[in-house]
């Protein structure tokens, strides 16, 4: 019988596929791997000409603000808005008692509306989710009321003058006291505080055989208190209806699953939805659950409002109304370790209780990149009375944690260098190194060791092998007691997301990329251009491309998990492949004597490759090649665009697809611990990642300069705290939330290696979320090292150095 012949459909979606081994580079780079190219976004965001969505007016335009509850349990008893109906400036406001509101819950999930994903809709919301509703499970919850008025002022004091009855109820705010006997029961209906997840138990291999093999066992507890993000742009949406078509400007991260969820919420077909996505103000993955009330909440309210005023309206959060939730690593932790006296560990044994959403389990790096062959995670998570929580740079936070303390408490019980304990359980999934290094020769990839190469490099550069000692055991001249940490990791990632993107050559010779894009990460879109410029031949100068709405049809994945410019870069490429095809094949018609293989393109230039004298400019070859033209002083060309669709693979799963990382990253730090006040000085940074090849150096340096910075913040003076008698969250603003500043650390050494090991295009990896998520538990090992007390609770304040010295 003879093979089917796939159709249009199944060629682009087999031709999308990722696929596995090396990805070899078949071009000369020029563009790709250079320092000093031109930003896209450079110019418009330092002159300040960069428009952002509370940037956007419009003539009309209404102005609206949400209620919060002041409280941290509650139900509003009474309503009286009375005073809306006569108070200059109000045009419109919705109760939650209005019908088209009553009862209306938050569609849909991360992954997108219950149309797309029926069973996991809600996932990673809190329990009970209502758009607008009358009772409270968090302090700020967005209830009750919207007030859409002439300005910003008016509604703020509108929604002040509103007389509220609340009956208060009983709170919880920590997750152990939660799963208590005796705790207050949150969600209606429910026996208890925990929350189901299909996550709580991992098990690999045999955890008793595990430790019976073990020469030693040990056990320790740990914690992380909660911590929280902060855009320079804060939560907007700018809604207007023309007739029955709505038109929407947002601040979100995933912009298709935005327009994909208010098309389900207010039941309009997702063609009559165009959507907007101008600069934004930063994210790190906290604008990045599309379905939550600071997100499709107001999208959905505003274009309520939007619709009865028949005016544009425009509904923003302020500082303190966007301060909620948390990074999805508010745990406590019990680990149990068993290990041989070389270092080798046999059994991993943790216990993790989660507050609010568990992001990861805390176990997936042990399985994704050690030899440890028995491992046990079991975990639980607990509703307590705070906002909902979302990863934000980023969801390996927990696997990080534990990851980083479990290898240092295993390397100080030993006496051990933690370097060499790394190198002696590296692997994959309970197997060693030359697991990996089979895999390698079997595919083709560089047969390089990526993290003793990562490990060497650091080391000399914060001069380890001259400062290393032991715990407690220097003292400097300033009085304060040296340390170092070390911590290491697989650098993720380069297996997950899905893309889509055209790239058109104009008929002047320019070329653009053609797909949304929203504005996240260090410097995307440049890099992009450089890919697309080194597949075509093309100056970088030459290639543009129009990020900011979805009515094109294509859309690049959204910034998430570090995939970016792996999935992104990807398709932009297959695309750019395509592209320069088409343009020699039209070319070949315009030369004599050739045929397209013939023919390569350089600069402004098509030219024969036996004799490259004979050339014709790209703006010659594609003059007449255009989508329409008046008719017709002469005859047209097919215009060269052309698309392509890929898909990474699945979150989450790099093994199921038969792809060990192979990347790996090093971090070292330097402090001095001043152990008459506790303050901890961090003097030096060494960040080592194997990118597998650097598209744009700088980029890859900005992420590891901002993330260190992060990282050093949420390590030593990030928490957010909550008044325990009343649930009040006292510090939700830029003074008493703790960020780290430039000022604030010592120096920062990057190190960007490129083993060419990583599955995105040329060997690369990602490397967005890499040290804000690996550097926080470096801190502990460095001030254990400095003064012979492990302190394992976070952030490491000095009151909690002194306690542990006896002298608080």
């Amino acid at each position: 019988m003879a093979e089917k012949m796939k159709g249009d459909y199944e060629k682009i979606r087999s031709d999308g596929q990722y696929r596995i081994g090396p990805d070899i580079p078949t071009i000369t780079y020029d563009a790709i791997g250079r320092r000093g190219i031109t930003r896209m976004d450079g110019y418009e965001k330092a002159s300040g000409q960069a428009v952002y969505t509370r940037d956007v007016q419009i003539a009309g335009m209404l102005h609206a603000k949400v209620m919060a509850s002041p409280y941290a349990r509650a139900r509003i008893v009474s309503l009286d808005t009375s005073s809306l109906e006569a108070k200059p400036g109000v045009r419109a406001f919705i109760r939650f008692d209005d019908q088209e509101i009553k009862g209306k819950m938050l569609n849909g999930s991360y992954f997108g509306p219950e149309w797309v994903c029926p069973d996991i809709a809600g996932w990673a919301l809190k329990p009970v989710r209502p758009v607008l509703g009358d009772e409270a499970w968090y302090e700020g919850q967005p209830l009750g009321l919207v007030v859409a008025a002439d300005n910003e002022d008016v509604a703020v004091e509108a929604l002040s003058q509103v007389k509220v009855e609340w009956e208060q109820f009983p709170f919880v705010l920590d997750q152990e006291s939660a799963l208590a006997a005796e705790a207050p029961v949150l969600r209606p209906d429910a026996k208890d505080n925990l929350l189901a997840d299909p996550r709580s138990l991992i098990e690999k291999g045999d955890i008793e055989k595990g430790f019976k093999e073990a020469d030693r066992v040990i056990e320790f507890d740990a914690r992380r208190s909660a911590h929280f993000w902060a855009g320079a742009e804060l939560p907007s949406v700018l809604v207007r209806w023309v007739g029955d078509k709505l038109e929407m400007w947002v601040y979100q991260q995933q912009p298709h699953h935005a327009k994909m969820l208010l098309s389900e919420a207010l039941n309009l077909p997702m063609n009559r939805i165009t959507l907007h996505t101008p600069y934004m103000g930063c994210s790190f993955g906290g604008r990045g659950n599309p379905a939550n009330n600071s997100e499709n909440g107001i999208n959905i309210l505003a274009a309520m409002l939007s619709k009865r005023t028949h005016r544009p309206v425009k509904l923003t959060y302020s500082r303190r109304e966007a301060f909620f939730g948390e990074s999805g690593d508010m745990m406590s932790s019990h680990f149990k370790i068993g290990f041989k006296d070389d270092g080798t560990i046999t059994a991993v044994d943790i216990k993790n209780v989660f507050a609010v959403y568990m992001c990861t389990p805390g176990v997936e790096h042990l399985i994704e990149n050690t030899s440890i062959p028995n491992i046990r995670c079991q975990t639980q998570t607990a509703d307590v009375s705070k906002g909902p929580a979302w990863w934000c740079r980023c969801e390996q936070l927990p696997n990080s944690f534990c990851l980083t303390l479990l290898f240092d408490h295993v390397a100080a019980e030993l006496g051990l260098d933690p370097t060499e304990v790394a190198l002696k359980n590296d692997g994959y999934e309970g197997k060693g190194k030359s697991h990996l290094l089979e895999y390698k020769k079997k595919y083709g990839f560089p047969e390089v060791d990526s993290l003793k190469e990562c490990i060497e490099a650091g080391k000399k550069a914060i001069g380890w092998d001259e400062k290393w000692h032991a715990p407690g055991a220097r003292k400097l001249p300033n009085g304060r007691m040296h340390g170092l940490g070390f911590t290491w990791n697989h650098e993720w990632d380069d297996v997950r997301g899905t893309a889509s993107a055209a790239v058109m050559i104009e008929n002047d010779g320019t070329v653009s990329i053609i797909a949304e894009h929203p504005d996240i990460g260090v410097n995307p879109w440049t890099a992009y251009c450089q890919i697309v410029a080194d597949e075509l031949g093309l100056r970088v100068q030459d290639i543009n491309i129009k990020p900011f709405t979805t009515d094109s049809g294509f859309a690049l994945m959204s910034p998430d998990g570090s995939c970016n410019l792996v999935t992104n870069g990807i398709v932009v490429r297959k695309a750019a492949r395509k592209a320069k095809t088409m343009l020699l094949e039209l070319a070949a018609s315009k030369f004599e004597g050739v045929v397209p293989q013939d023919l390569e393109v350089k600069g402004e230039h098509v030219f024969v490759r036996k004799d490259p004298a004979n050339r014709k400019t790209i703006r010659e070859v594609v003059a007449k090649a255009m989508p329409s033209f008046v008719s017709c002083a002469f005859w047209t060309e097919a215009p060269v665009v052309a698309w392509a669709w890929h898909t990474q693979g699945l979150w989450g799963a790099a093994l199921e697809t038969g792809r060990p990382r192979l990347c790996r990253q090093a971090h070292f730090v330097e402090v001095e611990v001043d152990t008459e006040t506790g303050e901890i000085l961090v003097t030096k940074v060494v960040n080592v990642n194997d990118v597998g090849k650097a598209i744009s150096p700088e980029t890859v340096e900005g992420q590891m300069y901002g993330g260190t910075y992060m990282g050093l913040g949420r390590a030593l003076t990030e928490e957010l705290i909550w008044d325990q008698k009343t649930g009040v969250l006292l510090n939700r603003n830029l003074l008493d939330y703790k960020y780290a500043t430039l000022v604030d650390y010592g120096p920062i050494k990057t190190l960007v290696m490129e083993s060419g090991m990583g599955h995105g295009p040329y060997g690369s990896c990602g490397i967005g979320e890499a040290t804000s998520t690996e550097i926080p538990a470096l801190l502990s090992p460095a001030v254990y090292n400095a003064i012979g007390v492990w302190i394992d609770d976070f952030p490491l304040t000095p009151d909690k150095i002194l306690r542990a010295l006896g002298k608080a």
